[in-house]
């Protein structure tokens, strides 16, 4: 074993502040990592951690923006200006593909850069596994089964947050509930199987007929709720009668049977007084106003004058 002497005094003094200099940076690295690490594990959003990972980030690496990609999970996720140069991550833990993360600026990311930004993915890789699960579990707990459409549940917890939204950002709101006509007929002379056909078969029609914005929820047996946000009185009959139309259109057939289905539809805005409830309430009554007025037409909230 050799053991080498330093006698150099100014030698000595010198690497002696070297080492001092990369304790300090080494312990400001393992604050910085202590503190990602903590934040990263507070959410289970998948922009909240990608905005904790990103603010981490920038303390030590300079880059003009930020680009997530998950297509599975049909996730974009844009921060910053794009500029020429670029390095890109593809993130994978156990088989899982959690989708890439892409950095841009106006000049190249050096070797060391790079080697930095990887030590600081490996952080962010199992909190967004974790988020991309939650998000899936949440997604499967709030769709349907029968027909893909959103469940009752995800009505509830929806009308909800974008009635706030609404009063937030002074942005009018509809909402439509459709009931289909005679539907226990269809079970009754043609069995459950059929019934079940006809449900999907709407629940497909129906999202053909929407716009991007629009929401669609299996609310009952054979009861559905769209909720329209950002949309008055004028969009909203629009989107109820093409809805209607392209139902009451459609060539139904079961085991070779045409069968005529019609819906009908209940539709209210939200007023300034109304709440989640209310307009829910206003909707089915209009709902109710259109089965009294003969089914297969849209019908829009009045209320009732003493």
């Amino acid at each position: 074993m050799a053991i080498h002497t330093i006698t150099d005094t100014s030698e000595t003094q010198k690497t002696s502040a070297q080492l001092a200099d990369m304790l300090d940076l080494n312990v400001q690295e393992l604050q910085r990592t202590l503190k990602l690490a903590g934040l990263l594990q507070t959410s289970l959003e998948v922009e909240s951690i990608l905005q904790f990972f990103l603010d981490s980030t920038r303390e030590t690496i300079s880059f003009s923006s930020a680009h997530y990609k998950n297509t599975s999970n049909n996730i974009q996720w844009d921060f910053g200006k794009e500029e020429r140069h670029n390095t890109i991550y593809r993130l994978h833990i156990a088989g899982d593909d959690l989708g890439e993360i892409r950095f841009t600026r106006n000049k190249r990311f050096s070797n060391d850069e790079m080697e930095q930004l990887e030590n600081q993915i490996y952080h962010l890789v199992y909190p967004l596994r974790n988020a991309l699960l939650y998000q899936a579990a949440l997604r499967t707990a709030h769709i349907d089964a029968l027909t893909g459409a959103n469940n009752r549940a995800a009505l509830d917890m929806t009308i909800q947050r974008e009635v706030e939204l609404s009063r937030r950002q002074h942005h009018p709101l509809s909402l439509l509930i459709l009931d289909v006509d005679h539907f226990k007929s269809v079970n009754d002379g043609y069995g459950h199987s059929a019934g079940d056909y006809v449900l999907r078969s709407l629940s497909n029609l129906i999202k053909e007929a929407l716009r991007a914005c629009d929401m669609l929820f299996r609310y009952g047996g054979e009861e559905f709720a769209l909720l329209l946000s950002g949309t008055a009185h004028p969009g909203a009959k629009l989107v109820a009668e093409r809805v209607r139309q392209s139902i009451e259109n459609y060539p139904f057939e079961y085991n070779g049977k045409p069968l005529k289905i019609t819906v009908s539809i209940g539709l209210a805005c939200l007023g300034s007084r109304d709440t989640a409830a209310r307009l829910f309430n206003k909707a089915d009554a209009a709902l109710y106003q259109a089965k009294s007025s003969g089914r297969n037409c849209v019908r829009e909230f009045t209320a009732v004058r003493g």
